[in-house]
């Protein structure tokens, strides 16, 4: 059929988005729905130009499993049933159609039954990656070349498709007049299939097109939510590096390391002291490049050593292996990483000059005191501790404790989190409706700052080291702190006064992935010690690897460690299923913050 003179040809794809966004746009029932609109105008800006080019074939429009019957005996489709949404258009969009379960979890008492997380190898069922490369072996379109373009636009449109089909179910429950008891259930759905839909769209971004259908199943998988990371030259070169470094220093001196902090705790008196196999490494370190290298790429300032936050967590991970050793030798431990970090995006010229060159210098340690042991401090607008304003400069008092890095002999300053505005003041409005009480609330996350105070100044009172277990993690460890009239000049501030939850947020959403990839080297390392020790010890007269049990609990270590490690590196990537239900009314940063408390 010849279009009309005048009206230009629309693809399928275009088609497709046009009716979908009127069929959303006339469902919506004001509920704030981010995640579809942030998928229309991606789907927009992402349309494929040479769509229409595509050999254009019948399209079913419901191509799934429950609309086919098969042969009783053989493996072959006899009929394919419901064809009330069938068009000519993309021969893609029954193949994405298809693969959506893929991609959906599977949610107990409610029709969403996908196969994420399913083994579907031990199920006898295809995986994408066989399904697409079967697909593409015996397509006849001659359109179709073997690697699949714009697989990944057309997946999100698939699923943009099923949210506005949702939409409606949801907006006629909401009128009362909808056919299933379950149909308000269906606006969760929405922000699901768009929240997958946006994170198809991302992984596309950050991929070259096309990809190809063929290779190792599971991470080579075409529009694969599993994340298929890609680092850089200077990354390789740099985990290569490490790994060296940590081969012919790391692990050779952790004895060396133990028996001098032995000998000095017994001459000192305390087991706070400085072990010189740490300065002698620190030298080699800087001269093989292996310095600083938490400092990532950032807008926000020119330090950086030209790696990714997800790049630097993977050197985390190696040295995390000897947590107490390594960290410190690259001038990459906690929580002197965290607080250069704040120094480089926050710090005045002057701060950065007095404490963040010789931080990354490695001469002086550093304190973050945020902790307090009145208040459940996981919620910091609990906070007791006071920065009161005085003419020439601020007045502190307070209680801190578990104060990372403050039994530190070299600790020469802290960065304290307290309220300059306790009270408040001017977040009370005489009208009590919803915007003013936004206000007050905008107003309770801007009483806190963020202040650097020397350790040496008068009134700051390092009470005791603190214990886990009975361990007090020296020569590191963490203290109680009391601050007693602390004062300190008018440039010791931090960004600015009520600004302490901005620099929190810059600076513990970075550190908490370090953390996670820290403890995962921990656990590589044990997990091998524990392979070691089964082939070298005996019971019952032959190895105890011989032993079903053990083998099992080996297999399972395995399993969850890797399973930690692509956790926490997908972490950035707000996995729509464990954030759908909460794009509705919260920024990005606590729906980062809510995956990673998930893990």
């Amino acid at each position: 059929k010849k279009p009309k003179p005048g009206k230009p040809v629309m693809s399928y794809a275009e088609r497709q988005l046009r009716r979908w966004t009127r069929q959303f746009e006339a469902s919506r029932t004001g509920d704030d729905s981010k995640e579809m609109d942030a998928l229309i105008k991606t789907l927009n800006d992402t349309l494929p130009s040479d769509s229409a080019m595509f050999a254009q074939c019948l399209v079913h429009g419901d191509f799934r499993i429950d609309n086919l019957i098969f042969h009783p005996t053989e493996p072959r489709v006899l009929a394919v049933l419901d064809w009330e949404l069938s068009t000519v258009g993309h021969p893609l969009c029954d193949v994405t159609y298809l693969c959506m379960p893929y991609y959906l979890p599977r949610i107990p008492n409610s029709a969403v039954q996908g196969l994420k997380g399913v083994n579907c190898r031990k199920k006898g069922i295809l995986t994408e990656t066989q399904l697409l490369r079967a697909y593409v072996n015996n397509a006849k379109a001659p359109a179709i070349d073997r690697p699949i373009a714009h697989f990944e636009f057309h997946l999100a449109l698939t699923f943009f498709r099923m949210a506005a089909i949702a939409q409606g179910v949801y907006k006629r429950s909401k009128l009362g007049n909808a056919s299933s008891s379950k149909a308000h259930m269906f606006g969760m759905f929405v922000e699901m299939c768009a929240g997958i839909g946006n994170m198809v769209l991302k992984s596309a971004e950050q991929e070259a097109l096309p990809k190809e259908c063929q290779g190792v199943d599971g991470l080579g998988s075409p529009g694969s939510l599993i994340p298929r990371f890609k680092f850089s030259v200077r990354f390789e070169e740099k985990r290569k590096a490490l790994l060296r470094f940590m081969q012919e220093f790391i692990y050779p001196n952790e004895r060396v390391a133990f028996k001098q902090h032995t000998e000095l705790a017994k001459q000192k008196g305390t087991r706070w002291v400085h072990l010189p196999i740490i300065e002698k490494l620190k030298k080699v370190a800087k001269k093989r490049g292996l310095w600083n290298l938490f400092l990532t790429k950032s807008p926000h300032h020119s330090f950086d050593q030209g790696l990714t936050n997800v790049e630097y967590s993977v050197l985390c991970e190696i040295m995390g292996r000897v947590p107490w050793l390594a960290p410190e030798v690259f001038n990459c431990s906690a929580p002197d990483t965290g607080n250069m970090e704040v120094l480089a995006m926050y710090g005045t010229k002057e701060q950065q000059e007095k404490w963040l060159t010789p931080l990354m210098n490695g001469d002086i340690r550093s304190a973050f005191g945020m902790t307090e042991p009145r208040v459940a401090s996981s919620d910091a607008t609990n906070i007791e501790t006071t920065i009161t304003p005085t003419e020439d400069g601020y007045v502190i008092n307070g209680h801190k404790w578990w104060t990372s890095g403050a039994m530190d002999p070299r600790c020469s300053v802290m960065i304290v989190m307290g309220k300059t505005d306790p009270r408040g003041k001017g977040s009370e409005r005489k009208k009590k409706n919803k915007k003013t009480r936004n206000k007050k609330n905008a107003k309770k996350h801007a009483q806190q700052s963020m202040i650097l105070v020397p350790m040496d100044a008068k009134g700051v009172n390092v009470k005791r080291p603190l214990t886990v277990f009975g361990y007090d993690d020296a020569p590191h460890g963490h203290a109680e702190i009391v601050l007693q009239n602390v004062k300190v000049p008018k440039s010791s501030m931090l960004l600015g006064e009520g600004r302490g939850f901005e620099i929190a947020q810059g600076r513990l959403g970075p550190g908490r992935i370090h953390h996670c990839m820290r403890l995962i080297g921990m656990a590589e390392r044990a997990l091998e010690m524990m392979v070691n020790r089964v082939q070298l010890r005996t019971t019952f007269g032959e190895p105890i690897a011989k032993h079903g049990g053990i083998v099992r609990d080996i297999a399972l270590s395995r399993v969850e460690i890797d399973q930690c490690r692509l956790l926490t590196m997908q972490v950035r990537t707000f996995h729509p299923f464990l954030t759908y239900a909460h794009t509705l009314s919260r920024p990005k940063t606590f729906r980062f913050l809510f995956t990673f408390r998930f893990l």
